[in-house]
């Protein structure tokens, strides 16, 4: 579960709303959707494309209380905001490509496991090779009107945004959204059993587990169930292998392991952050979690180890 602030990106709140808002007009203008509904519609369309998953609650709810609204307009809300359109691979125009490439998140949100990277070499169709898949936060088909929202797409691995989560219904007073709740210092990961000769000699099995820190019992719990439905306990547990080298570290080096290694090239013009990344493979900044896998978890486990 990491952080990114989305608000801070104008550029890319911007370019979303300008690229969509004439494609999503000439839809709205097409449909035989009722005027009422229409003019609705059209009179939010900004809002829908750019306001922070809160007010998009809000204004999805404006829909379901209008008076012209029934049920059965769903497949005809859902043609206008298609999100197959958008995620089709365009020639030179705005589509997920588009944007993935300019949010430029290179590790899932919701895991921090799996890489998101996007790779292509141009605009064209044949130029785009892969992206991440794009998470709902709030599902499409209880919330057709927010399919392009921008604060609803959520760049995510494959596997927590189609075989985890799936068709689980999010609510941000039960779930974690990643543009908006900077959660990075409420939790932390522990590792099990919590006896490092016991992992080092092979006896014990290495396994982890997120633990809330919050002071607040809602946000704790809010965490917990995100943990529960991306399994994070038992994919990173998965992982021992990998984590187990910080504890090959830990015993066969002292403490302040880090500290001489920076001590020992920093006349090479390497600085902290530059050894943390060389030895551990991630980042050491809660800021640049996002960049590399297992960037949160080894953070958390080095520190319990006291090699931070």
């Amino acid at each position: 579960m990491i952080y990114f602030d989305l608000s801070s990106r104008a550029d890319i709140i911007q370019e979303h709303r300008d690229s969509l808002k004439p494609y999503l007009l000439r839809k709205i203008r097409e449909s035989n959707l009722n005027r009422l509904l229409k003019d609705f519609i059209e009179s939010k369309l900004e809002d829908i494309l750019v306001s922070k998953p809160e007010d998009l609650k809000n204004i999805n709810d404006l829909l379901l209380g209008h008076r012209a609204y029934k049920n059965s307009l769903k497949p005809k809300i859902k043609k206008i905001f298609n999100y197959k359109y958008f995620t089709a691979k365009g020639n030179n125009r705005y589509d997920a490509y588009a944007l993935a490439a300019k949010l430029q998140i290179r590790t899932c949100l919701y895991c921090n496991r799996n890489y998101t990277l996007t790779v292509d070499k141009g605009s064209g169709k044949d130029d785009k090779f892969i992206r991440p898949e794009f998470d709902h936060f709030f599902d499409q088909d209880d919330y057709p009107l927010l399919a392009l929202s921008v604060y609803n797409l959520i760049p995510s691995c494959k596997t927590c945004n189609s075989t985890l989560k799936h068709t689980a219904k999010f609510k941000l007073s039960e779930n974690i959204h990643p543009y908006v709740d900077d959660v990075i210092s409420d939790y932390k990961y522990q590792y099990l059993p919590y006896t490092v000769s016991a992992i080092l000699g092979g006896s014990a099995h290495l396994g982890v587990k997120l633990m809330p820190t919050s002071t607040d019992a809602i946000l704790n719990q809010r965490i917990e169930n995100s943990c529960e439905i991306f399994r994070l306990n038992e994919i990173f547990s998965a992982h021992s292998e990998e984590l187990k080298d910080m504890f090959d570290i830990r015993h066969r080096f002292s403490q302040r392991y880090l500290i001489e290694l920076v001590g020992k090239y920093e006349k090479l013009d390497f600085d902290y952050d530059d050894i943390y990344r060389i030895v551990f493979g991630t980042y050491s900044k809660e800021a640049d979690f996002s960049k590399r896998p297992f960037s949160k978890v080894k953070k958390d486990i080095l520190i319990e180890l006291g090699i931070l």
